[in-house]
């Protein structure tokens, strides 16, 4: 043995002074624990997580199915009231799911999917299947089909339009991205515009109440299925990124450095959030500003790790628009409308807080 093979290495000295040996700098390092991540998330931590907020959403949907226009006790009332509330639960925990998605992946707090067009691109689609529906003579197996496949694809040929535009360059630029969503829902209100002049009169009715963000307590048993699984496959795709998101936060260039392939992420993020949102629409229209609302709140609350962030948004988005439907399905005596959907509803709360959010990152800009 040469005298060099004897000499002891700096993790030998520490070792034996009691101390942990060096980490290896060539040594592959996992995205839990990557600069930016949050440190590493036990699954202790994130079942206990899932437990507290799966119990607080049904305690908020049965909390809410006590409450309407007619008492509980009526028969068949109560089943009716929760399958709202249950399509209700779903379109808010797609949203808010998607808003917290499109805001971090852009490092944008103004993106959500109604903002950027994507609501629209899968409204369209759901105008289609009115439209083929009402010509064709379609049954019902037919309707429900069509109607989620055209809403996903609207959803993403709005998508992908909106990131063509604001790509230049191989960089996305999130004020261009924002704009480019502006101008491209623009464009589709003009076409579900047109497509509502050839709309067959016996759909006028849906189509106005669907326009309106309202929520149905008779949506089909096939509709309900794509729909719940819809959510929960863009659900857990967007909580395995939790980590990637965290690091996207940090720049492009930090991103990639650390091992995360930013234009492959965006385009799985837009994916999900379009297959979530395609799944929002088709069930209650397009509800605008969940998605804004919901992620700031939320993030305010448990802080800016994405991995906490996605689990947590789609519960609050979910007790939040239950509990909008049912103040919308209460208070409707009092102002003397038969039908007040929830999306009037969410309109007038996030169009305000959309102005506040734009006011303070316009004064921190300045500062």
């Amino acid at each position: 043995m040469t005298q060099e093979e004897c000499k002891p290495t700096d993790s030998t000295v520490a070792a034996s002074a009691g101390e942990a040996p060096a980490a290896d700098p060539q040594a592959p390092v996992s995205p839990s624990s990557w600069p930016g991540t949050g440190g590493t998330l036990t699954t202790h931590t994130l079942l206990t997580y899932l437990f507290v907020l799966a119990g607080a959403t049904l305690a908020v949907l049965l909390l809410c199915s006590l409450f309407g226009q007619v008492s509980i006790w009526t028969e068949g009332v109560w089943e009716l009231r929760l399958k709202r509330l249950a399509n209700a639960a779903l379109v808010g925990a797609a949203l808010s799911s998607a808003g917290m998605a499109l805001q971090g992946m852009l490092r944008n707090p103004l993106a959500e999917p109604y903002i950027l067009g994507v609501s629209s691109g899968a409204g369209i689609g759901v105008m289609l299947s009115f439209v083929v529906a009402g010509m064709l003579h379609v049954g019902n197996f037919l309707s429900w089909l069509s109607m989620p496949v055209l809403a996903m694809a609207g959803a993403l040929a709005t998508s992908a339009a909106v990131y063509a535009i604001a790509q230049r360059r191989g960089r996305l630029d999130p004020y261009v991205l924002l704009l480019s969503g502006v101008i491209v829902n623009a464009f589709n209100g003009a076409i579900m515009l047109t497509l509502y002049l050839i709309l067959p009169e016996k759909q006028i009715a849906n189509f106005a109440t669907w326009a309106m963000g309202y929520i149905s307590e008779t949506t089909g048993p096939g509709l309900f299925i794509f729909a719940l699984l819809a959510v929960l496959t863009g659900w857990g795709g967007l909580l395995m990124r939790g980590a990637s998101f965290n690091m996207l936060g940090l720049g492009d260039d930090v991103a990639a450095s650390g091992g995360v392939h930013v234009h492959y992420l965006r385009a799985e993020t837009f994916v999900l959030v379009s297959l979530m949102t395609a799944a929002a629409v088709a069930l209650s229209g397009p509800i605008g500003f969940v998605g804004l609302i919901v992620p700031h709140i939320c993030r305010s609350i448990v802080g800016p790790d994405h991995r906490r962030l996605a689990l947590v948004c789609g519960f609050a988005g979910a007790m939040l628009v239950m509990i909008g439907d049912t103040i919308c399905n209460t208070i409707t005596p009092w102002i003397g409308v038969g039908i007040l959907p929830v999306g009037i509803l969410m309109a007038l709360s996030g169009g305000p807080f959309f102005i506040y959010l734009l006011r303070k990152r316009r004064a921190r800009v300045e500062a």
